[in-house]
């Protein structure tokens, strides 16, 4: 399955398997990614993203990002 949309920076391709489990009651487990994942890893951190796009702790008194590497606004 591929999936082209312009909010990602290129086609996102997965390729899934599925193969029949004999008994009465199979578990057929499956993993998702979802497209609209709002959690963000920055180094060993992982942030929420807010709805108007601004980045948010997921725990108490968790350290703000390392920035050094961004371009920062001009005032």
């Amino acid at each position: 399955m591929t999936v082209t949309d312009h909010a990602l920076t290129r086609p996102w391709t997965v390729m899934k398997t599925y193969r029949r489990v004999g008994g009465a009651h199979p578990d057929w487990p499956e993993d998702n990614c979802g497209l609209d994942n709002e959690l963000i890893r920055i180094g060993e951190e992982t942030y929420y993203r807010s709805a108007d796009g601004r980045l948010m702790p997921t725990r108490k008194d968790q350290p703000p990002p390392d920035l050094r590497y961004f371009k920062q606004p001009q005032k």
